[in-house]
């Protein structure tokens, strides 16, 4: 194990109420004061999942030491990449002298920091995230090494906070985004008023008058996030990677201007209504095979979180972070800890954790299992989750419902997630790489009617997600969609939601129901046809790899392998109210272009049926996967 490095004094402080002004200006002073690192490095060496973890970080600064320093190199119009990864090293290696005292992580932090400031000509403002993202990364720097740095790298380090991150976030030519525009209520808002703050509460005793100026305006934009995306109950509109990129930044807000200015100063954002909540949000999107239900621009990929961490430090709960344990004991297990180390912020699992002070300490080894199977999250992106339980062996279903033009958001309304035996029998196709798209110059994130989005790029719209439509119509992409019935009874979970106003003119009813006893699911959909007759198409995105059609049993079954090779199957029961011919398709879902992701693996099964004028239809599709 690497030498822990026990610092001699804890540093104590005494806040003063709501005062502008810190009662202790001393650096550093940012998410863990000076000294605090004495009770972390205590509760990390008392903890042997922690241990395992530090240990993983440590070896990570190792490797950072001997890798050259990013360059300035964009990927079409971003600079993101470059930023988070010059995060993610000054992070760590600064972690690394924090809590060991090794000099060559500090010297290696200052060469990463010293790079972007000396040698980068700006953190390209003209896509601001890139800024927000480099400005907390040399703030980090200046602050958790300013006991070590000379005073020149200081003075670099502070110069370049100012005029390479704040000074730009008050021109109007590059503050759009995250100031005037809509997605001032998104992601954008949280991480660049977040980002901004902490290089200004970094620079707060050397440039005062442009660090208050900054602060004041973070506090108050960030509300504005925070008070559409989170409430009533914390079901984060674009879903589960953007919830984990925004709210980290929201947490990294409240925990920097917490660290310098007190609690009193935090307490109101903290309260706010389904921000802390969203921590079961982001938990129950979390599936047995440790997938995520990946709807919007979301991949169904899964890190370790932080901000269950500090989520837990404000409300503890145990069963809060079993998710989080069980995440940790498989990257153990396979010894993947690049799915730990790759993400930028990853030591603060440890701070906010292993903890320090008069927050509560967590210890992996005692989460509990979740009470609550049924998880039903309301707001304008809705989604409902059902699950038989928490283990891997459990089935999990989910449905969508919403609007399609939130941001991020993908025409996939009426859409299902389910995953059964260790395969995603319904899954989504997730987005592209947006430098290659922005390359192939589509206009990806145009969410209007008419929108490449939908009708050049293949996952975006509802042709390529597991839901139901008119064959050729493009669901509306400001129809408003509730779920309007729902029970939470074990045995017989269902939700059901009125999917009619993404196919306004089209449709003169449709609503879904998707249900879950025992382990049989059905997904039932009732149609009322509009004025003229069309062929409606009940798709389903899969991984399956075969397809049977039995037409005159009405079944379909579908064949795939779960992850120790075994083959799994399961079966589709097709029942229309009315007697009706249809048809039933399998192919491989291949792009439109070749610019795109590749949906390695993954196929479309479609059920075909026509529908007269005004004619009334019932189809239900009963799903059991059989061992």
């Amino acid at each position: 194990m690497k030498r822990l490095f026990l610092i001699s004094a804890l540093m104590i402080w005494v806040w003063s109420g709501m005062a502008q002004e810190p009662a202790d200006s001393t650096h550093p002073r940012i998410f863990m004061r000076k000294g605090e690192q004495k009770a972390l490095v205590e509760n990390i060496v008392a903890d042997a999942a922690w241990t395992q973890m530090h240990e993983a970080f440590i070896e990570e600064c190792d490797f950072l030491c001997n890798v050259a320093p990013m360059e300035r190199v964009l990927e079409g119009p971003r600079l993101h990449g470059v930023s988070c990864e010059v995060l993610r090293r000054v992070l760590f290696l600064s972690y690394g002298w924090r809590t060991t005292g090794e000099e060559k992580y500090a010297q290696r932090a200052e060469k990463e920091a010293l790079q972007v400031c000396r040698n980068f000509v700006d953190w390209n403002p003209k896509h601001f995230l890139d800024v927000a993202e480099m400005t907390v990364a040399v703030a980090i720097a200046y602050d958790w090494l300013y006991d070590w740095l000379s005073e020149g790298s200081k003075a670099e380090l502070v110069e370049a906070i100012v005029t390479k991150g704040l000074e730009p976030s008050l021109n109007d030519k590059y503050n759009q985004a995250f100031v005037h525009k809509k997605s001032r209520y998104s992601n954008w808002g949280q991480v660049c008023h977040g980002g901004l703050a902490i290089g200004a509460i970094a620079v707060h005793t050397e440039r005062p008058e442009i660090a208050e100026r900054i602060i004041a305006r973070s506090e108050e934009y960030i509300k504005l996030p925070m008070g559409k995306a989170y409430p009533p109950e914390g079901c984060y509109p674009e879903g589960f990677g953007y919830w984990a990129f925004g709210t980290q930044y929201n947490i990294l807000f409240i925990a920097a201007m917490e660290s310098y200015f007190g609690s009193e100063r935090v307490e109101g954002y903290k309260a706010m209504p389904g921000f802390v909540e969203s921590g079961t949000f982001s938990q129950q999107l979390i599936t047995p095979m440790l997938k995520t239900f990946g709807y919007s621009d979301n991949s169904t990929r899964i890190y370790l979180e932080p901000a269950t961490m500090w989520f837990n430090s404000v409300r503890p709960d145990a069963q809060l972070y079993y998710m989080q344990a069980r995440l940790f004991e498989e990257f153990n297990k396979t010894k993947s800890y690049v799915k730990t180390i790759k993400n930028r912020l990853m030591p603060l699992m440890l701070v906010w954790g292993a903890g320090f002070g008069e927050g509560p300490t967590v210890h992996l080894a005692n989460a509990e299992k979740p009470t609550k199977n049924f998880y039903l999250g309301k707001g304008e992106n809705s989604v409902c989750v059902m699950r038989t339980g928490w283990t891997k062996e459990d089935i999990y279903l989910g449905v969508k419902s919403g609007r399609p033009d939130n941001f991020h958001g993908h025409m996939d309304i009426g859409s299902f997630y389910l995953e059964a035996d260790g395969i995603r029998w319904s899954t989504d196709l997730g987005s592209d790489h947006y430098g290659d798209i922005a390359k192939a110059k589509v206009s990806m994130f145009n969410m209007t009617q008419d929108s490449p989005r939908w009708n050049v790029l293949t996952k975006y719209n509802n042709f390529a997600h597991s839901t139901t439509y008119p064959e050729g119509v493009y669901q509306k992409v400001d129809g408003q969609c509730y779920f309007e019935e729902w029970s939470d009874e074990q045995g017989d979970m269902f939700a059901q939601t009125d999917i009619t106003p993404v196919y306004e003119g089209h449709l003169n009813s449709l609503v879904r129901r998707v249900s879950l006893r025992g382990r049989s699911v059905s997904v039932e959909d009732k149609v009322v046809n509009g004025d003229k007759e069309q062929c409606m198409v009940w798709n389903m995105t899969t991984l399956a790899t075969e397809a049977k059609v039995n037409y005159r049993r009405n079944r379909i079954t579908l064949y795939g392998v779960d992850t120790l090779g075994i083959k799994r199957t399961l079966e589709l029961k097709v029942q229309f109210e009315n007697r009706c011919e249809y048809e039933v398709e399998f192919a491989p879902a291949t792009n439109r272009n070749d610019y795109e992701n590749d949906n390695k693996g993954a196929s479309w099964l479609r059920i075909k049926y026509a529908l007269a004028p005004q004619e009334k239809q019932s189809l239900k599709v009963a799903l059991r996967p059989k061992k």
